[in-house]
Order: C-alpha cells, then sequence, then structure tokens
C-alpha cells in the first residue's frame, strides 16, 4: 500500500518537476559513463568505444547544463506551488548549472 503511494505521488508531479530530478541523475550518469570508457582508450580494438561515448557524454553534459537553466527559469515563473517547496525544487533542477559555473568560476574562465 505504502508502495502505491509514492508511485502516485511521482505521477502528480508536475512535468519540470520531472525533469528537476531527471536533470542531475542524467548528469552524474554522463560523468560516471565519461570517466568508465577511459578503460578503452589505450585499446587499438575498441577505440572507438571511448571516442564516440567520450563525445557523447561531453555534449549531454553541455546540453543538461543548458537544460538545467531553462528548467530552473520554467520552475520559478510556471509552478503553483508554495514558496518553500517551489525553492528546494528550483535548487534541485538548477544545481547541475550552479556546479558547473562555480567550476569556471574557480578556474577562472569566467
Amino acid at each position: 500500500m505504502m508502495q502505491n503511494s509514492r508511485l502516485k505521488k511521482y505521477y502528480n508531479l508536475d512535468l519540470t518537476q520531472k525533469f528537476a530530478i531527471a536533470i542531475p541523475v542524467l548528469f552524474l550518469l554522463s560523468c560516471l559513463t565519461k570517466r568508465y570508457i577511459e578503460r578503452f582508450r589505450f585499446s587499438q580494438e575498441f577505440r572507438w568505444i571511448y571516442e564516440y561515448g567520450s563525445f557523447g557524454a561531453l555534449i549531454l553534459c553541455l546540453l543538461l547544463v543548458v537544460f538545467s537553466f531553462i528548467n530552473s527559469i520554467s520552475i520559478i515563473g510556471g509552478l503553483k506551488i508554495k514558496l518553500l517547496p517551489k525553492i528546494l525544487w528550483f535548487l534541485l533542477s538548477s544545481s547541475v548549472f550552479f556546479l558547473i559555473m562555480g567550476l569556471l568560476i574557480t578556474l577562472g574562465v569566467l
């Protein structure tokens, strides 16, 4: 019974809330993929896995940073819930964007 109520809560989420959950999860998975694909770097037979996988993970990371920013803006403007949950959803959604911007500022790129 408890499992069923959790599923109902998930189905009642707005699309921006579902994206707010998916964006950090996909970002972590793409970073892990990039890390574990390194073992194919020096293999003559499977170097193509490294090349395509590394490029794909990089593109996915960059797209997720952009989607994180866009979804955060849509959460602020479009989500009709109380202020505290809205702030928490905003922070979850913008976590990837804030992480990359913090790294770029720390490295002195921006």
